[in-house]
């Protein structure tokens, strides 16, 4: 599960995919199509290329990535090919982030290696890492 989520991560660390999404997810971006309802955040190409400027190509290609990783889902209306931000993947990586990233909800040992005094005394280097980490 962890290498869906970093893929996600790795997708994401783009600015313009991380915007593009940000603007889907949060139904910022008016869609020219009539087989987009406003509560469904969907959008085309042409939308994203008229609210960024980015050409098409480039545009399709943040979409496609966006798709492959899971965060948004194509879906094919009549001639249109209308994208939306999968809710239920975002809310998944965001909950494992928090939880990943708040110390002490940690479900996976590895992330809980700052924590765990007993590592800090086994290895001499890594000791002076631990400790220059529990100052920060």
């Amino acid at each position: 599960m962890n290498e869906e989520m970093f893929q996600q991560l790795s997708v994401l660390a783009d600015k313009s995919r991380f915007s593009i999404l940000q603007m889907m997810a949060k139904g910022c971006i008016a869609t020219c199509s009539d087989r987009i309802e406003a509560f469904e955040n969907g959008c085309c190409v042409s939308d994203v290329v008229s609210l960024t400027g980015l050409s098409q190509p480039t545009v399709s290609h943040h979409l496609k990535l966006l798709e492959q990783v899971g965060l948004v889902r194509r879906e094919a209306r009549g001639t249109w090919k209308c994208f939306f931000p999968d809710e239920k993947a975002i809310g998944k990586l965001t909950q494992w982030l928090q939880t990943e990233l708040s110390p002490l909800q940690s479900t996976n040992p590895e992330s809980n290696i700052y924590l765990n005094t007993n590592l800090c005394s086994s290895a001499g280097s890594f000791e002076l890492d631990c400790e220059e980490e529990k100052k920060l």
